[in-house]
């Protein structure tokens, strides 16, 4: 895919029901003390927006806003701006394919554990504040197989949950897609971060037993600021009872990384037809052979009643 600056924005809609656009962003702080992801995916054929902010730091409750019932905004330019009775938000490129602002003011739930979003996410409200940037570290980065674009970034800005601030200033990840997008056809994982010297990373890949594997991602190198692409992906993995990642063994072409989560915020995803999937995701901490240490975000999809390699 050749990505243009238009490609930031909205797309025109195919007729498919599952047919959606969606803009994904991440941060974990270098010390492991933060993070957080948002997403916003519209599904223009079922007048809908998917908004979702979750929020995790050491030591203290995940927050969250999962709402799945945000009106679809109608005009296919200009800046996003979507509302709730929840959480409402705007979403716009500073500058196209280098830079992406979101700011989201709602009300989010403060789960007793992370598990809980798997069971009707019930908790105590939670005032939420976001206004963040990404500024890329590296060329947006196209998939070749789907219409999606990934950008490792720097995130600034700050983040206040209740009565705490905090002045966000660290790695992360955005991306952008759009065509039909079917959560509960086939499990996969997907991770990004970056090591201490440096380098960033980006992959993701199916991981359904018996089945060619769609696989693809990057590596900047710690010397570079130009991504190159990786042929390769090989990934094991143990879950808890929850499936909930407890460690994970990732191969990035040539990087090899041991993966342990230490901040869970999971997303139990629902089909209009009531198939379920869960969507684990975890902020986690990364080590390679040779010591080098760093941060990311690591997220699975397991869909009901579907084989996958760990289970």
């Amino acid at each position: 895919m050749e990505l243009h600056a238009q490609d930031e924005g909205r797309h025109a809609s195919g007729d498919e029901e599952l047919w959606g656009e969606s803009w994904y962003h991440d941060f974990a702080a270098e010390d492991g003390s933060y993070g957080g992801y948002l997403r916003l995916g519209l599904y223009p054929n079922q007048g809908v927006a998917w908004y979702w902010v979750h929020l995790v730091r050491r030591g203290q409750s995940l927050v969250l806003i999962r709402d799945h019932e945000v009106p679809c905004p109608t005009s296919m330019r200009g800046p996003l701006q979507v509302a709730s009775d929840r959480v409402q938000g705007t979403w716009t490129p500073v500058q196209p394919l280098r830079a992406y602002r979101i700011t989201t003011e709602g009300t989010g739930v403060a789960l007793a554990t992370p598990s809980d979003a798997f069971h009707g996410e019930k908790g105590s409200d939670v005032p939420i504040s976001l206004d963040l940037t990404w500024e890329g570290a590296a060329p947006c980065f196209a998939y070749s197989a789907t219409t999606r674009f990934e950008q490792s970034a720097w995130v600034t800005g700050t983040m206040t949950i209740g009565d705490e601030t905090i002045d966000v200033h660290c790695p992360g990840q955005r991306d952008h897609s759009w065509g039909v997008r079917d959560w509960w056809l086939f499990p996969w994982i997907w991770c990004s971060g970056r090591l201490d010297d440096g380098t960033w990373w980006h992959t993701v890949r199916s991981v359904n037993p018996g089945a060619e594997a769609f696989q693809t991602g990057y590596i900047v190198d710690a010397s570079s600021d130009e991504w190159r692409e990786v042929a390769s992906v090989d990934v094991g993995y143990e879950l808890d009872d929850e499936m909930l990642p407890t460690s994970v063994d990732l191969k990035v072409g040539d990087l090899e990384l041991s993966i342990t989560p230490e901040l869970h915020a999971p997303v139990l995803l629902t089909s209009p037809e009531g198939k379920q999937s869960r969507f684990p995701r975890s902020m986690s901490a990364a080590t390679t052979a040779d010591g080098r240490k760093g941060r990311c975000w690591l997220e699975f999809n397991f869909p009901e009643g579907v084989a996958h390699l760990g289970g």
